[in-house]
């Protein structure tokens, strides 16, 4: 079911030696991976149906120094989508008043009939890159109330309403940046990991030893709280929202879902 990475962080750091560990995983997860750096204006984004942990392109990538303040990264289990490389995360698009957004998602969206006309929009089949032109569009129909761009507090709002209504009865663990603030969330055990520093803030599926090495030495990695949207700025968590309740737990009729839909791959 995929796992995922990112990194916040107030001045530059090596994210190369991170990747490389992170990638490690890729056995477990052989569908792709992608990675975006999100220091610069003009957001870079890798991605490859390869295994991460031995794909030529991803050591090719690796191989070089690639110092950066905000980064996500995304190993891919596919259960909805085919190992296409649209289907690989991470995901972009812009909203209506140019802002640019970034998307990774780990987990399923079962039922959720909103998602549905996006299926005949997106460039690839997965439910991930749904989820984040629904976001898109929520935004612009607030930026369309409103008649101006919107604040922070108020992207965050939509954001949280978002996931409070998205999570029940599915399993939405996601990291989003809006070119300004890393949105989270997570509503399953275990799909999140937090890794705070004076320099960084660094999120992880699978928490990483080089992360504690080399930013953290005096730190520890924590589960991150569940069914309660955070907004994360520079290192410091800056927005929390209200917990929605909305935890995922495994079932047999889901588990039989995604068999279903694995098996058409």
């Amino acid at each position: 079911m995929c796992e995922l990475f990112a990194i916040n962080s107030g001045e530059p750091v090596e994210l190369s030696p991170l990747l490389r560990e992170f990638f490690t995983h890729g056995k477990e997860n052989p569908h792709g991976w992608g990675v975006a750096d999100l220091s610069a204006p003009l957001v870079r984004i890798v991605r490859s149906v390869e295994r991460a942990d031995t794909s030529l392109e991803a050591e090719r990538f690796l191989s070089h120094p690639h110092p950066c303040t905000n980064a996500l990264a995304h190993i891919r289990a596919a259960t909805i989508g085919q190992v296409e490389p649209e289907n690989c995360h991470p995901f972009a698009a812009s909203d209506a008043s140019g802002r640019h957004w970034t998307l990774i998602h780990k987990g399923t969206i079962f039922d959720f009939e909103p998602l549905s006309p996006y299926f005949y929009q997106q460039n690839g089949a997965t439910d991930s890159e749904r989820i984040l032109l629904y976001l898109i569009d929520q935004m612009n129909r607030k930026i369309l109330e409103k008649g101006a761009p919107l604040e922070s507090d108020e992207r965050f709002a939509v954001f949280s309403q978002l996931v409070g209504e998205m999570s029940e009865g599915n399993c939405l663990n996601l990291i989003v940046f809006d070119s300004d603030q890393f949105f989270v969330h997570a509503n399953y055990q275990g799909a999140l990991n937090l890794l705070v520093s004076e320099e960084a803030a660094l999120f992880c599926t699978s928490p990483l030893r080089s992360a504690l090495a080399t930013l953290a030495p005096c730190s520890a990695w924590e589960p991150l709280p569940l069914c309660t949207p955070l907004a994360f700025k520079q290192a410091r968590l800056i927005s929390s929202g209200v917990s929605h309740g909305h935890e995922y737990f495994d079932n047999e009729e889901d588990t039989h879902y995604l068999f279903q839909d694995y098996a058409g791959l």
